[in-house]
Formats: structure tokens, C-alpha cells, sequence
């Protein structure tokens, strides 16, 4: 089956797992897709996200450090710059960075459970079941502190409630 993420051409709870894996900047309403997402999954079902990180240090598509920390009007004039820039005739996937959808670890949360899904970070998942006590303690704070702009990723585990 052929279609776009803002309108997915399946029934109501069609599938325990849904994979949107760096798809989501891409797409016209990050939105709508997630809420396409959230009515084809099952009751319990899951989704596993990664979006891009708005202020990561370096892009994951154009391979530059802090052009995530720039205003969107002067990004692509810095992508051009540097040679960066790839072939815009249409291909799936190819579109400049200020067509794309970049989120903090707060915009992305607010919007998966503004849908109805209940997120969780995957990364400090793993921290818990890594360490235990101080340790555990001083890893999240670390992580907490470094995740707002050292990771080019987020990755969320989503679950319909």
C-alpha cells in the first residue's frame, strides 16, 4: 500500500508496533502523523520515535556542527557556504533544513503525549537498568544536563494508553 503519513490507509488498531525512525522532520504535519500513528496502533501498542535534535551539536543530514543553532532563515546560506547542500529536484527525503521539523527533548515530548501516547525516553531507560544507587544518580545527571544539545537524536519509546 502506497500513502502519506498524515493519512494512513489502514483500520482503526491495525498493529501492536509502529517504527518512525528519523521520519518525522520530513513529513508535512508531525502531528497528524503521530496521531495517525496513535489510531492505527492496538491498545498497549508500541512505536519507537527519533527525531532530530533542534539544538544537537552536529546535524545528522547536513554533517555540519551548530548549524542547528541557527535561525532557519540563515541555515540553508550556511549549508550552501560549506558545499553541504544536496540535490532538491524532489526526491523523497532531500529537503533543505528549513523545510524540516527539529524538536527539543521538551517539544517532542509535549507533542507525543499531546496525542495520547505516553513517552519514554529510551537512552535513560538504559541508564536505569545499567546502574543502580549514586551511580545510577550521577548518570542521569549527567545525561539530563548533556541531553538538551549534546545528542543529534532523541529516542522515544511511545505506548497508547
Amino acid at each position: 500500500l502506497q500513502g502519506v503519513g498524515e493519512s494512513l490507509p489502514y483500520i482503526d488498531k491495525s498493529f501492536g508496533f509502529a517504527n518512525l525512525c528519523e521520519v518525522l522532520e520530513h513529513v508535512q504535519d508531525p502531528k497528524k502523523v503521530l496521531e495517525e500513528t496513535f489510531r492505527v496502533l492496538e491498545v498497549g501498542g508500541e512505536a519507537y520515535l527519533s527525531v532530530p535534535n533542534r539544538f544537537g551539536l552536529k546535524d545528522q543530514h547536513f554533517h555540519l556542527y551548530f548549524i542547528n543553532w541557527l535561525p532557519r532563515s540563515l541555515s540553508d546560506s550556511v549549508i550552501a557556504m560549506f558545499g553541504r547542500h544536496k540535490s532538491y529536484d524532489g526526491t523523497a527525503g532531500l529537503q533543505r533544513l528549513s523545510e524540516m521539523h527539529y524538536f527539543t527533548y521538551s517539544s517532542i515530548t509535549k507533542l507525543t503525549q499531546s496525542v495520547g501516547f505516553k513517552s519514554q525516553d529510551i537512552r535513560e531507560e538504559k541508564l536505569n537498568k545499567r546502574f543502580d544507587g549514586f551511580p545510577r544518580y550521577i548518570a542521569l545527571l549527567l545525561y539530563k544536563i548533556m541531553r538538551p544539545f549534546y545528542f543529534d537524536s532523541f529516542h522515544l519509546k511511545l505506548v497508547k494508553k
